[in-house]
């Protein structure tokens, strides 16, 4: 909203230049966005007669004038279609200023030009403000000006806009008036408008007025005779403009005068197409209506429509409609003040795609009492714009609505904001924002039917803060107990640190949309659960939430090796979600760890040696998580089938008997589908496996004695896993055997049909002596055993 500072000091004695008071207006509660002095590049422009005007000896198009600048006259080539003699214009002379121009002494096609007669664009005016008869030419003054004067001075261009961000809750202070009372409080200066509605001495009126919609609460008329429709006086103009309206005639503007001023939307319609009967009411299916902008539209249901009795008229609170319009022709007039139902003009306002000033107000909430004294307000101006005008008696509907009352205690006021008013202090906040307060054992507040959003003790805490102002906000130390200490939890703990070990791992954290396709939701599940659809999706790619993170970060190798970035190691922790089946049960999130890994893991050029990605190395990735959690003794796999995954290189990760995700290769065929080479991914339940580690891993200490190494090599049947003769030697149950390491496996025609070699190496260790040979033989005889029974040919 843009206020005009020069119109703010006529509601309060402010002392503050417009930037200072830009400043105290944001610490109370509402932000001003910028501060624009309006003549910051305009200077030595002054009013002109135009005396003469002659044809350009050498140019059609130009006029060569004589203008009388008050001391000199001047000769200026001008090349406006609307100039001529007997004008008051607007003079650039030789050596002034205007935004992006200095005005020099020139020669047009041989004729000598002392300077520029302006339009108000070239004085820095926004067309979508500048009167629609000055669009396209210079500026002419309707009255008499003084020859020579400051043209800054004379169109109000000596101001300072302030233009503000007013939050919805603050309805109020979408109008001078609510601006007034707040300046009231910010310097503790009485603001009384003395609202009191004045007695109607007009004569009798055959207007007659009728509700027939609950979307309307209050609603007067008045029927104005005998109006002039012309062109409003330079004060009223330029007070429109510096607002952002743009001036349209007299009688519009009084309206949009009224509006800026009380926040009270206005119309006014041309009585003698309107007759003398208004019917409110609800549209009627397919209803036509041409509004003032020129569209004609097609009504719904929903909207509220001001009808002659038979036809509508304007759409309630949003537009008038063109078939009433106001215009030089019209006579008499009829004005309307009225209170519409917010949510219906919001609803009207988006279904039309028709935003407007008074849409605006309406749809934050007016003040339902302001209906009269606005409407009085705008006869008051009409009546001194068009002196010989008559005015019928107001009619209508009008429900007055009672102030809402607050109790409140200063204790409670001081134990809300930590600090020690006392209760006068109080009560001078709460009446210089122009509240009735009365004081007994408790305060009683009686809120103003202009502030809406005041309607709990909480509101009134945060009126009187405001006004004492945050700054004065002692600064102090959040207290804690000894139970509630701040910091991360496990989990937090956790994720934060994983990310880092990936990172440093030469993975790239990354961030994928929750929202997939239908197809790839269900892509890399373990189990069947339930989809979560959007009711409306943007686009059918992304429509469903997702259940595993794996199809978002292979959209994102997808999209890198198109562009040619082949080595590619990815992460991303983030949440899933499976749905119950049940609309009215939100769905269950899970926290997942996956990654995606492809190309070559580590190159050397120099040494022209490289290392590329396979299931083993992605397994070492994923078994560095479970080390990091000390689980690493708890976690076993198995291999299985998945339809994304490469047959033969899967396998189900488990934490104890518990499954908590897989690993693997992407399906050839997928893969190529994708335009992407052999990558291998990872994913787990990142929940189970923090809620299963909930220690953090602790050093252990690097024996000190000398380790000893056996050697096993044996024959297996080619289908047998490594993982069950890992588990054999584990469950020998020796705190000796510190580590299993598998060193070679070979299949080959000379081996016994069916069998495959493997060759493993054993390492044992004692934290607290050296051990001997004998010693280690027992324990090694036990693993020999072991295998044995277990069906493997030592060799």
């Amino acid at each position: 909203m843009l206020v005009s500072y020069n119109w703010l000091k006529q509601y309060a004695d402010i002392k503050d230049n417009a930037n200072e008071l830009a400043e105290k207006i944001t610490r109370g509660g509402i932000e001003v966005e910028g501060v624009e002095y309006l003549a910051g590049n305009i200077s030595n422009v002054v009013v002109g007669f135009v005396k003469s005007k002659e044809k350009h000896p050498d140019a059609e198009k130009l006029n060569v004038c004589k203008v009388d600048v008050g001391d000199e006259e001047l000769q200026i080539v001008c090349g406006a279609s609307n100039v001529d003699a007997g004008q008051y214009v607007i003079v650039a002379k030789v050596g002034a200023k205007l935004p992006g121009i200095k005005i020099k002494k020139a020669k047009l096609r041989g004729v000598e030009s002392q300077g520029m007669i302006c339009s108000l664009k070239e004085l820095g005016y926004n067309q979508s403000v500048v009167p629609k008869n000055c669009q396209d030419g210079i500026y002419v003054f309707e009255e008499e000006q003084k020859l020579g004067s400051d043209v800054v001075e004379i169109l109000g261009l000596d101001d300072y806009v302030l233009d503000l961000s007013i939050t919805p809750n603050r309805a109020d202070a979408l109008s001078m008036r609510g601006l007034a009372y707040e300046l009231g409080a910010l310097y503790t200066q009485r603001v009384d408008f003395k609202d009191s509605e004045k007695e109607e001495n007009y004569e009798d009126t055959t207007l007659s007025i009728s509700i027939e919609s609950s979307s309307c609460k209050n609603y007067l008329g008045q029927v104005v005779k005998n109006v002039e429709v012309k062109d409003s006086p330079l004060w009223l103009q330029t007070r429109l403009i510096n607002s952002g309206i743009r001036p349209i005639n007299n009688i519009v503007d009084i309206t949009n005068y009224v509006l800026l001023e009380f926040g009270q939307p206005m119309h006014a319609f041309d009585k003698d197409l309107v007759g003398s009967n208004i019917v409110v009411r609800d549209a009627r299916m397919d209803e036509i209506l041409e509004t003032l902008d020129g569209v004609e539209r097609k009504l719904q249901k929903n909207d509220l429509v001001i009808t002659d009795g038979n036809k509508p008229i304007a759409l309630g609170g949003v537009m008038g409609g063109k078939n009433t319009e106001v215009n030089s022709s019209t006579k008499n007039i009829i004005l309307e003040s009225a209170y519409f139902n917010p949510i219906n003009v919001r609803r009207t306002s988006s279904f039309h795609g028709l935003r407007s000033d008074s849409s605006t107000r309406f749809e934050k909430g007016i003040d339902p009492n302001m209906q009269k004294s606005a409407l009085q307000r705008a006869v008051e101006l009409i009546l001194e714009l068009c002196p010989t005008a008559t005015v019928e008696k107001s009619v209508g509907v009008v429900n007055k609505e009672i102030e809402k009352e607050i109790i409140i205690s200063t204790e409670y006021i001081n134990n809300y904001l930590g600090i020690k008013l006392t209760t006068e202090e109080i009560i001078t906040i709460l009446k210089s924002l122009n509240f009735n307060v009365e004081n007994s054992d408790d305060i009683i507040v009686k809120v103003p039917t202009r502030r809406p959003d005041i309607s709990i003790k909480q509101d009134l805490v945060e009126e009187i803060i405001r006004i004492y102002g945050y700054d004065n906000l002692a600064s102090t130390l959040p207290k804690f107990s000894k139970t509630t200490r701040g910091g991360l939890t496990y989990s937090q703990y956790v994720v934060r640190n994983l990310r880092k070990m990936f990172v440093s791992l030469g993975f790239n954290d990354t961030i994928n949309y929750s929202l997939v396709s239908d197809e790839e939701s269900i892509q890399f599940t373990l189990e069947n659960n339930h989809k979560v659809k959007l009711l409306m999706p943007m686009t059918e790619t992304h429509s469903t939430l997702r259940q595993s993170l794996i199809p978002g970060l292979l959209n994102t190798v997808q999209y890198n090796v198109a562009r040619k970035q082949k080595n590619l190691k990815l992460f991303e922790i983030g949440k899933v979600f499976f749905g119950s089946g049940d609309d009215n049960i939100q769905p269950k999130e899970t926290l997942y760890l996956s990654a995606a890994l492809t190309g070559v893991d580590r190159e050397t050029k120099w040494l022209k040696e490289s290392e590329k990605i396979d299931f083993y190395s992605a397994k070492g990735y994923l078994e560095v998580v479970f080390e990091r959690l000390g689980l690493e003794e708890k976690i076993t796999y198995s291999a299985f089938k998945m339809a994304e995954m490469h047959p033969g290189r899967c396998a189900k990760v488990f934490l104890g008997e518990q499954c908590v995700g897989f690993i693997g290769e992407i399906y050839p065929v997928m893969a190529e589908e994708l335009g992407i080479n052999k990558t291998y991914v990872f994913e787990i339940n990142l929940d189970k496996i923090v809620s299963e580690s909930k220690v953090k891993p602790k050093y252990e200490e690097v024996t000190k004695y000398p380790e000893i190494t056996r050697d096993i090599a044996m024959l297996v049947d080619r289908e047998e896993e490594y993982q069950n003769i890992y588990n054999i030697i584990e469950n020998v149950d020796n705190k000796l055997i510190t580590n299993v390491e598998l060193f070679d496996l070979y299949e080959g025609l000379e081996l016994l049909t069916g069998k495959k070699s493997l060759a493993l190496t054993l390492t044992y260790s004692d934290k607290e002596k050296t051990l001997t040979d004998e010693e280690v033989t027992v324990v090694h005889d036990k693993v020999l055993a072991s295998l044995e029974e277990y069906g493997a040919i030592i060799r």
